[in-house]
């Protein structure tokens, strides 16, 4: 990756934020150092292993305790190999499938001991959720801050010296310590992991993951920040006031004399009655027997009161409260018994005595609550006129 390739992604991702951005969106940048840890690397000499990195980023905090953020990192990374594996890009199998010969060897040194450098060129893609530790545990805002982030990514190892072209699945790893320096930029240090698969580099060991380890130094920027309103002139705004001032006493003595001028009518005057605020009351009520839905057989006489009720006030309107006593049955039953009970008065009303059904409102209460003391007595839909 070269650095019009990195110069060209921090473009694009820049492209991604709205006009309007607010404080809550950033984006960072950084360079340092990496390494991995994949098999046989141990025998390569440390400060060989320690390659080049390079991290771009874009994300938006949601609230004070996290964020979302999209970073790409990478760049170079180099390995070690022996001629024990398996290898992607063996020619005896046309690269299709892992074979033993590694055509790296063709593009490096092989030592005496048959082991070479291994060297991958990679870029790494991923979305991370990051937590704000200084409002997580101490809930405050300060210039410094440790943001620990999670996350999964993609991987693409590129063609280079022999080595084989790959995509994979990554888990990425990092805590950044980042320290505010001006209103909107933070200077941040940032220790990152990523765990690749054992393909990631075109050899198979029998590795289930090979960890990579980056330590970066960069810069966050925090969109949307506001210039403060320069202060006005003290003169002006000490005129400002005064003048405000005289123009507030001239209005409030016209005013008053205006009052006291103007003629008072009583008969003008008119004292608004307050009107109590009216409550439904209880047309009637309809017992039932023990778990059953419908009414008791000798209560036509209250269902035609309340019929009567509703055709002589052709505006009026019903509610029906449906109870069922709490000493049988689960709460869950009672509700859905009370339910049942209040249907069935309501489809009596409508179908028998031809009541607009608009006109009965329903609603189930089951034993939550108990009208009366005697438990069979609660078996019961009370009927209420609406106000």
């Amino acid at each position: 990756m070269n650095k019009k390739t990195i110069l060209s992604m921090v473009l694009g991702f820049a492209s991604l934020l709205p006009a309007s951005a607010q404080d809550e969106w950033f984006i960072e940048a950084g360079g340092g150092i990496q390494t991995t840890f994949s098999r046989d690397a141990s025998k390569l000499d440390f400060g060989k292993r320690l390659t080049p990195l390079y991290t771009i980023g874009v994300g938006k905090w949601f609230n004070s305790l996290y964020a979302v953020r999209l970073q790409v990192g990478g760049y170079s990374l180099n390995g070690m190999s022996t001629s024990e594996g398996l290898y992607l890009r063996d020619p005896k199998t046309d690269g299709m499938i892992y074979g033993t010969y590694d055509p790296v060897i063709n593009h490096v040194t092989v030592n005496p001991d048959g082991t070479y450098r291994h060297y991958l060129r990679y870029v790494n893609a991923h979305a991370d959720v990051m937590f704000s530790l200084a409002h997580l545990l101490f809930h405050k805002d300060g210039k410094f801050d440790v943001l620990p982030a999670v996350g999964m990514g993609y991987a693409r190892a590129f063609a280079y010296r022999g080595s084989a072209s790959t995509n994979s699945l990554t888990a990425n790893f990092s805590v950044a310590a980042k320290y505010r320096v001006l209103k909107s930029l933070d200077v941040n240090f940032e220790v990152a992991s990523a765990l690749m698969p054992d393909h990631f580099d075109g050899r198979i060991t029998g590795k289930t993951y090979e960890p990579t380890l980056g330590i970066s130094l960069g810069l966050s920027y925090r969109f949307g920040s506001k210039k403060a309103a320069k202060p006005a002139n003290s003169s002006q705004c000490l005129k400002r006031c005064s003048k405000r001032s005289r123009k507030a006493v001239v209005d409030t003595v016209y005013m008053v004399e205006k009052i006291i001028e103007r003629p008072v009518y009583q008969d003008r005057i008119v004292e608004k009655q307050v009107t109590k605020k009216q409550e439904p009351y209880r047309l009637g009520s309809l017992s039932f027997a023990y778990a059953s839905a419908n009414p008791r057989s000798d209560q036509k006489t209250v269902f035609a009161n309340i019929a009567d009720y509703l055709k002589n006030n052709p505006k009026a309107r019903i509610r029906l409260d449906g109870y069922a006593d709490k000493a049988t049955g689960s709460e869950r039953t009672n509700l859905m018994l009370s339910i049942r009970r209040t249907d069935k008065v309501r489809n009596i009303l409508i179908e028998q005595y031809g009541i607009a059904p608009s006109r009965i409102e329903a609603q189930a209460v089951g034993c939550t609550a108990q009208p009366y003391d005697d438990n069979e007595l609660n078996r019961v839909v009370i009927v209420y006129a609406l106000p």
